[in-house]
């Protein structure tokens, strides 16, 4: 019997739904500050210096964006059950059994890796917002514990948890440590808060392609 949440399933599957270890951008729309007008924007992080995340504005026609900030990478995917059992055991050997190439649905629990410092995206125990029930949103070095988890919801009702999320779908990212929305703050911001954001997956380049590039006998990228 196959899971197609877990095998290789069709091309479909491997180009039209999110895998683990596809790269990608979030981005959002947001409302600029002088005008009525709005702009796309991408959640972005530094990972030297500063560990918060911020936007990139990529609607800018006279800065182009720095899209090498503002890529991430689904290291992996694991039902919400299954992260608690991970996290309760604490052992690599846990860790190494949910690894794989799977397919992404709605309600699982993910883990997501910045391409460029090779940290995790993290609901940090700081709290830089005026929004005094919120925390900041930045990078960790080690995904250790609940902090670096975020559930996966739709934001459009033509889906539902347990179907598999689709490239270009607008989705809600809930922290599992703090149980807060990740958020557009003011500024520039990002935070975990209790307000919503609808985020939109841009896809930059396929797991399943790159590993069907290099053959069968090479490792995967990581």
């Amino acid at each position: 019997m196959s899971d197609s949440a877990d095998s290789g399933g069709s091309e479909q599957d491997d180009f039209s739904f999110l895998r683990t270890e596809d790269i990608f951008c979030l981005s959002c729309v947001t409302s600029t500050r002088d005008s009525d007008t709005t702009e796309r924007v991408c959640l972005a992080a530094e990972g030297f210096g500063s560990r918060v995340c911020f936007l990139e504005n990529t609607s800018s026609k006279d800065v182009p964006p720095d899209i090498s900030v503002c890529s991430f990478v689904l290291e992996q995917a694991l039902s919400v059950r299954a992260l608690q059992e991970m996290v309760s055991s604490s052992s690599p050997e846990s860790t190494a059994a949910q690894s794989g190439h799977r397919t992404l649905l709605y309600g699982h629990a993910i883990l997501l890796r910045h391409l460029h410092s090779n940290m995790y995206l993290s609901c940090l125990s700081t709290s830089s917002s005026n929004d005094k029930l919120a925390f900041d949103v930045g990078l960790k070095e080690k995904a250790q514990g609940e902090s670096c988890w975020w559930t996966i919801h739709p934001a459009s009702k033509q889906r539902s948890e347990g179907e598999k999320v689709r490239v270009g779908d607008d989705l809600i990212l809930v922290s599992v440590s703090s149980e807060r929305y990740l958020h557009i703050g003011s500024g520039s911001m990002v935070i975990a808060s209790f307000q919503q954001t609808l985020w939109t997956v841009n896809p930059m380049s396929s797991g399943a392609y790159r590993l069907k590039s290099v053959g069968k006998s090479s490792l995967r990228e990581k």
